[in-house]
């Protein structure tokens, strides 16, 4: 399938895991000359880590016939078809998109909005209006 369009994670968002674990490192290797203890690298080695994958993370890619749904480096891909969309809205901070599995089954993706960046949260909104068949109630833009 061809990409159309893809929104990555927040910059913001992916930097925070870096400088977290920066900081946690200079504090673990202060930590080393002083007492001798490096008990805390290990988990500031993991944050940088998490954030050198998260640099490159694309949170939500458009294609024709679906989305791709992919919410942290770990974190497994979900496709949903556009005629799999049942309702998409915004709850509090969160943005959710409820859809019916191939079984039947009726589930959810939540999106932190903090993840996106306005305008593509904008677009995305835009392109589901477009895409699915469902009335103008289904938003994610607060008006």
């Amino acid at each position: 399938m061809e990409l159309i369009q893809e929104f990555s994670l927040r910059k913001q968002l992916a930097n925070q895991n870096l400088i977290m674990g920066g900081i946690i490192v200079l504090i673990s290797i202060i930590m080393f000359f002083l007492i001798g203890n490096l008990m805390m690298i290990g988990p500031g080695i993991l944050l940088l880590v998490i954030g050198g994958l998260n640099q490159n993370l694309k949170v939500v890619k458009v294609y024709p016939e679906y989305l791709e749904v992919k919410l942290g480096v770990l974190a497994s891909k979900k496709f949903i078809r556009y005629n799999q969309i049942t309702q998409f809205k915004a709850v509090n901070k969160i943005l959710e998109i409820h859809y019916n599995t191939d079984e039947g089954k009726s589930k959810k993706v939540r999106i932190a909005k903090r993840a996106l960046e306005q305008e593509d949260i904008i677009a995305i909104n835009n392109f589901l209006s477009e895409h699915t068949d469902l009335d103008s109630n289904n938003s994610w833009i607060n008006e």
